[in-house]
């Protein structure tokens, strides 16, 4: 198949979601054409070269229609708010189905949503906010490349990544956290998110690979907790609420709710966060990490995601054929 990407960039996991995505369409046979809109980082762009996805930063239709219409894609996936109504113009221009993948229970807006042959959901729990949407919809969860991920044996740090965008409605939890473990003895990392008192700031970290190698705690939500369990990591998960820590009795019930912090929407609390994290015992922290590897191995694959992806796109275009048949 021929597959037309599109996005805007963002300085977060969803830009390296579609970029996953794509490498993986690409692996699996697929010829892949990424739109990426609004690229203002010069370091993210040599990424994107050395990835050797074919690529294209703009999203106007009107510079895109010559080299489209000779690429032919036969559809188009895209992944962003910003970009959808490109998508629109381009799929009809082209006469070819266009869906979306939302990534944000506030995609706005939703109506443009009905204009599309599909939409896919990020999340279980995306089912409830977009269920009045009158085009199929499908749930396929983010996964993350395990290989590039795969953790070598860890040494207890008592080293705490805190892997975060930290919005305004997530600031204040960070800073009460980081204050928190830093008081309980742990060496505290904060990488993509805010400055806090005492902590080693990174800033944006465009691979946070060896960050999670030396990593025994990861601080975050959605993918960053996919990751830092992928890499061996126990994972606390704190948003704008706080559900702690991934563990097997509870891991389910936060992955419906896409490790977001809303599957309980409890406030951050610093007396509960101590009993789990101010005496911590290396042992039971290094077997969460094995859990959390065993457990995004068999549920966070990217190829897993891939795949599921590609059927969706196969039940497109064969419905497609069946109706113009």
């Amino acid at each position: 198949m021929r597959i037309l990407v599109m996005t805007r960039f963002y300085r977060n996991g969803q830009t390296t979601h579609v970029l996953d995505l794509c490498a993986e369409l690409l692996e699996l046979g697929h010829r892949v054409l990424l739109v990426l809109a609004d690229l203002n980082d010069l370091v993210y762009l040599q990424r994107l070269k050395a990835s050797g996805i074919p690529h294209l930063l703009t999203a106007r239709p009107e510079a895109l229609r010559k080299q489209l219409a000779r690429w032919g894609p036969e559809l188009i996936h895209n992944h962003s708010a910003h970009t959808l109504p490109a998508a629109l113009i381009l799929g009809q221009e082209l006469n070819i189905p266009t869906l979306t993948t939302v990534h944000y229970l506030d995609f706005e807006p939703k109506q443009l949503l009905q204009k599309q042959v599909g939409v896919i959901l990020s999340s279980r729990e995306m089912r409830e906010e977009f269920g009045d949407l009158q085009v199929p919809c499908f749930v396929v969860e983010n996964g993350v490349r395990l290989p590039r991920l795969r953790p070598r044996a860890k040494r207890w740090r008592q080293r705490a990544l805190l892997l975060a965008q930290t919005t305004p409605e997530k600031q204040e939890n960070f800073h009460q956290l980081s204050q928190c473990l830093l008081q309980w003895g742990w060496e505290v990392v904060s990488a993509g998110g805010g400055s806090f008192p005492g902590v080693r700031y990174l800033g944006w970290v465009h691979d946070v690979e060896p960050l999670l190698r030396g990593a025994d705690l990861v601080v975050g939500t959605g993918r960053a907790i996919r990751e830092g369990m992928a890499a061996c990591c126990a994972a606390f998960v704190l948003g704008r609420y706080c559900d702690g820590l991934v563990t097997p009795e509870n891991v389910e019930k936060l992955q419906t709710a896409n490790f977001s912090g809303r599957a309980y929407r409890a406030p951050f609390c610093p007396a509960a966060a101590a009993a789990s994290l101010a005496q911590p015992q290396p042992a039971y922290f290094q077997e969460l990490g094995r859990f959390g590897r065993r457990y995004a191995l068999q549920h966070f694959s990217s190829r897993k995601m891939a795949l599921a992806v590609e059927e969706i796109y196969r039940s497109i275009l064969d419905r497609r054929a069946k109706l113009q048949g």
